[in-house]
């Protein structure tokens, strides 16, 4: 893996300058070296490896590790709330900024998806290229609609045929391409009798396997089918019936093999060998602590997987550094360290507002989430007096918890670039079940979506991973105990989507996907969470488009705006995805 990123930079960058110059044929006729080779001579292998490696880090960066202005679903989703800095108001209030189509790299992992496609026919692997091409396109056009409405589809990326402001396309006939496109990818990979070595190399996501690739372009359909769930009858007016498709892919798995089996996640590992290939909070992005220690969990997700037992919560989160112990010491408050080395707070009197728990998460859209939970300039001077190593800078609340210390590791096997995992895919088809779009069980499919999760973060039962809340203890994790609670809160809920939508939400941690499946469902109930809400209760449920769209093809943005509810463009209007759902809100 590791000499598949040793020349990262290099590849994006000369990447990045063949695109450019094969499309400025003056300059390169002029400027470009008899030596050098052009952008027809470089094999489209390479192509495919920037796609991959730069796809993986966007949604990264989206997903959790990103600055402020990049990851702010996060803290929507209520995984995360920034307790200083930019973040207070733009992650945990939603501040939001444009980020439209071109938005920092979502646009070049699409763009290079496409020119894949059109390389492909000058590889010996032909066919295999023009599959992970389709895949990938649907994977970002799918990304892009989702996030932001009506985008550039059917006159995209066709600036050679002197289209530089293209039309955007509604929003079900973007769906419905992204659609056919996946089902062209899953045919061409099972055209395909053997793939080259050099290709299989340059595939650094499945080793030019494909039959995975099969399954991960058949997955994506599913989500987006599901994502369809909403508008089904808009759907078959124009010839989809989502259903339909849905229950035929289901149904045959031979000709459409979908993710069942982490073994067959589609991620990219960071190898972390430099900043440009490392995980953003580790130490050769990040040279201090401080972008990690301001990142703290938020209360609704720490506190659920408390009320659950769930085990993922010590994989995920540290205890607080300095807990809280009602006790008299002799005063009020006393923060001392303990026999056992400790620093710890001992308070005389039990405080309704301080929370004693060893994992305490940041309530939502706070004012002044710093001080939460009895924090102080006083305490945190004591703490560093007693123990300097614990705190030496900013995001110094020792009442709160920090995230585990893998998220400040430059690599971990548990925080890859992710897709599409077996994990989203049993969650899908327990929601197909009990929609009734399919006739499998949905408890087995909720069992398996579950043990997906916890087998992707390597728990394993009779690990101590449970935190009681009562004895404050750590206890052995006890598989079938856990799993047949959960499935016990699944047939005893009034309404089995919820049961699902929590677990999803859950094991779809670090990633941007929680936020489509809350805002077409409306689960888990998010906005009683928020304290300091802009718009009450309410969260954004669209990204908005930038500067750079609006300027230079303002026409077509404008008829995009107009077919949002109500049509202005921000985080709050509704696109034709969710308008007559009365989803989210």
């Amino acid at each position: 893996m590791k000499s598949l990123y040793k020349n990262f930079k290099l590849v994006s960058a000369f990447i990045f300058l063949l695109l450019f110059f094969s499309c400025n044929k003056k300059l390169t006729e002029t400027n470009i070296s008899p030596n050098a080779l052009n952008a027809e001579q470089v094999d489209p292998g390479f192509v495919m490896t920037d796609v991959l490696s730069r796809s993986a880090m966007e949604m990264v960066l989206a997903g959790f590790a990103g600055n402020t202005s990049q990851c702010i679903i996060d803290a929507t989703m209520q995984y995360v709330q920034q307790d200083q800095g930019e973040g207070v108001s733009i992650k945990n209030t939603f501040g939001w900024k444009g980020r439209g189509w071109g938005y920092r790299n979502f646009y070049l992992p699409l763009a290079n998806s496409n020119y894949l496609g059109k390389r492909a026919k000058d590889s010996r692997d032909s066919t295999f290229l023009r599959g992970v091409s389709l895949t990938m396109q649907g994977y970002w056009f799918g990304y892009n609609t989702s996030g932001w409405g009506d985008v550039p589809f059917s006159e995209a990326m066709r600036g050679e045929d002197n289209i530089l402001k293209p039309v955007y396309d509604g929003q079900k006939d973007v769906f419905k391409g992204i659609l056919s496109y996946l089902d062209e990818a899953n045919d061409a990979f099972s055209n395909i009798q053997a793939v080259s070595e050099f290709t299989r190399s340059a595939d650094i996501m499945f080793n030019g396997d494909t039959h995975k690739w099969r399954a991960f372009a058949n997955s994506l359909r599913l989500r987006f089918l599901m994502r369809l769930s909403e508008k089904t009858n808009e759907m078959k007016d124009i010839g989809v019936d989502v259903k339909a498709e849905f229950n035929k892919m289901v149904s045959d798995p031979g000709r459409y093999p979908v993710i069942l089996n982490s073994a067959d996640n589609a991620i990219v590992r960071l190898p972390g060998t430099s900043a440009s290939d490392s995980y953003p909070l580790g130490a050769f992005n990040q040279k201090t602590e401080d972008p990690y220690r301001r990142q703290k969990p938020g209360a609704p997700f720490v506190n659920f997987l408390k009320e659950m037992r769930d085990p993922r919560l010590t994989v995920w989160l540290k205890p607080v550094d300095v807990p809280t112990i009602i006790e008299d010491k002799g005063g009020d408050k006393v923060i001392m360290t303990g026999s056992d080395g400790k620093v710890k707070r001992f308070l005389k009197n039990f405080q309704e507002d301080v929370d004693t728990s060893l994992f305490v998460g940041l309530p939502i859209a706070l004012a002044n989430p710093d001080n939460y939970n009895g924090n102080s300039g006083n305490d945190r001077s004591v703490i560093r007096n007693l123990d300097p190593s614990i705190y030496n800078g900013g995001a110094a609340n020792p009442f709160v918890s920090y995230f585990a210390p893998m998220f400040r590791e430059n690599k971990s096997p548990y925080l890859p670039g992710v897709f599409l995992t077996a994990t989203e895919v049993n969650f899908i088809l327990a929601e197909a079940a009990v929609r009734g779009w399919i006739t499998g069980s949905a408890g087995d499919y909720f069992r398996q979506g579950i043990l997906a999760s916890l087998k992707q973060y390597n728990v394993n039962d009779g690990d101590m991973r449970v935190y009681n809340p009562e004895t404050h203890q750590i206890e052995a994790y006890k598989q079938d105990d856990f799993l047949n609670s959960m499935t016990d809160r699944l047939n005893n809920a009034t309404d089995k989507l919820l049961p699902i939508m929590e677990q999803k939400w859950v094991a779809l941690f670090t990633t941007i996907e929680a936020w489509f499946d809350w805002r077409r469902t409306g689960y888990p109930d998010l906005g009683k969470n928020l304290v300091n809400g802009p718009q009450g209760e309410k969260i954004p449920v669209r990204f908005y488009f930038g500067d750079s769209e609006k300027n230079f093809n303002e026409d077509n943005v404008n008829k995009a705006i107009q077919n949002l509810e109500p049509a202005v463009d921000d985080q709050w209007s509704k696109m034709w995805l969710l308008r007559g759902t009365g989803k989210p809100w």
